[in-house]
C-alpha cells in the first residue's frame, strides 16, 4: 500500500473536517499503514483547531501501594504511578480537537499502538478484559499498530508539544495519561520525583492543562468516573464506545465545556490550570526551568532509542508554533 505523505491541499478539507452540527462526529483510526497522512491531518488540526482533549489506554495497574489511596500524599501517589508506567506499555492515544472553548469537537483520532502484548507483556487481567469486551483487538494492534518511537517522534513534530501555550488541554484523571506520554516523549524511565515529572508535563504540554476529575472536587453535585460525571451533566457520547481513547477523548472535551458553563461561567477555570488529579502540586516554575532549553534537551536525548529525527522534529515544531499562542481560559 502506499502511502499519501503529501497531501493535496484541499486534502484537509476532504477529509470532512468542518461544523459538526449536522453530521455525526468521526474518530479517525490511526495505524501503521496511515500514520503519516494521519499526523499530517493532526499538524492542521493543531493549527487550526487549538483546543484538544487526550485520553490513554493501557493494561491497567500491577503495582499497588500498601496504604488506602486516600491516605497517600501526592509524592506517594506518583511513586507509584511512575512504578506501573516504568513497567508497562501504552496501548491506545486519542484526541479531540475544538474551534473554541464552547464547540463541540470537530474531529478526533485514536492512535493505535503496536507495542503490548498480552501474552509476553505483564498487565491488570480485569484491565484487559474490559477493554477487549470494549472493541480493542490485541492482535490487530500487534499487527498493524504505529511503533511507539515513531508515534513520539511524530507527536513531537505535530504542533501539540513544546509549543508554549499554543494547545489549551482538556483531559480527565490524567496523571497517567500524561505518565505515558512523558515516557514516550523522553525515551526513558519517568524522573524520581513529583516535581521534575510535572516540569516536564509542564515543558511538553504548556500551562493550559485542565483535568477534569480535578476540577469536579469543587462541585458538590459531581462524582464518578467519566462516563458517570457526563450523565449527571446531561452530555452524550458524540461517538464510538467507553474505554476507547478516541472516544473517551471526544466525550471529556464535551464535559469539560459543560462543566465550564454550568459550574465555572462567572469565575471561570483559571485557578484550575496546571493541577493534576491527585498530584495536587503546582506546576513549579523553577523545577520546570527554562521551557525552550528543556524541550530541546528533552528532544536531543529522546527516544532514547537512536531516534536522531526526533530533534530535528521538535526543532521544526517550536520554529513552526513560536508566534502562536491561545488566550488562557476564562
Amino acid at each position: 500500500m502506499t502511502v499519501q505523505t503529501e497531501p493535496a491541499a484541499t486534502g484537509f478539507a476532504a477529509a470532512g473536517f468542518g461544523p459538526v452540527a449536522k453530521r455525526r462526529l468521526e474518530i479517525r483510526q490511526v495505524w501503521a499503514h496511515n500514520v503519516d497522512y494521519e499526523f499530517w491531518l493532526i499538524r492542521q488540526a493543531a493549527e487550526k483547531f487549538p483546543y484538544v482533549s487526550m485520553d490513554t489506554e493501557f493494561p491497567g495497574v500491577i503495582h499497588r501501594p500498601s496504604k488506602h489511596h486516600t491516605e497517600l500524599t501526592p509524592s506517594e501517589r506518583y511513586a507509584n504511578l511512575k512504578s506501573n508506567v516504568d513497567a508497562l506499555h501504552l496501548i491506545q492515544v486519542g484526541l479531540a480537537f475544538a474551534a473554541s472553548p464552547d464547540a463541540p469537537p470537530v474531529c478526533a483520532f485514536e492512535i493505535n499502538l503496536r507495542e503490548f502484548d498480552p501474552r509476553v507483556h505483564r498487565h491488570a487481567p480485569e484491565s484487559v478484559t474490559l477493554l477487549a469486551k470494549h472493541g480493542l483487538d490485541f492482535a490487530a494492534h500487534r499487527s498493524h499498530g504505529v511503533d511507539a518511537r515513531y508515534f513520539a517522534a511524530m507527536l513531537m513534530s505535530s504542533g501539540l508539544v513544546c509549543s508554549g501555550n499554543a494547545i489549551t488541554w482538556a483531559t480527565f484523571h490524567s496523571a497517567y495519561d500524561f505518565g505515558y506520554l512523558v515516557k514516550l516523549l523522553m525515551g526513558r524511565k519517568l524522573p524520581r520525583t513529583l516535581a521534575e515529572f510535572l516540569g516536564l508535563v509542564r515543558v511538553f504540554f504548556g500551562d493550559e492543562v485542565y483535568d477534569v476529575k480535578h476540577m469536579m472536587q469543587s462541585c458538590p453535585a459531581l462524582y464518578g468516573g467519566l462516563d458517570v460525571m457526563a450523565g449527571l451533566l446531561g452530555v452524550e457520547r458524540a461517538a464510538g464506545r467507553c474505554h476507547q481513547a478516541g472516544s473517551d477523548s471526544a466525550l471529556t472535551w464535551d464535559a469539560f465545556r459543560r462543566i465550564r458553563e454550568v459550574y465555572f461561567a462567572k469565575e471561570g477555570v483559571r485557578g484550575f490550570a496546571g493541577v493534576l488529579h491527585g498530584m495536587e502540586l503546582e506546576l513549579d516554575l523553577a523545577a520546570a526551568g527554562d521551557e525552550k532549553k528543556k524541550c530541546a534537551a528533552a528532544a536531543a536525548g529522546g527516544n532514547g532509542n537512536g531516534n536522531g529525527g526526533s530533534k530535528r522534529l521538535a526543532k521544526s515544531s517550536r520554529h513552526a508554533h513560536s508566534k502562536r499562542a491561545v488566550a488562557p481560559l476564562r
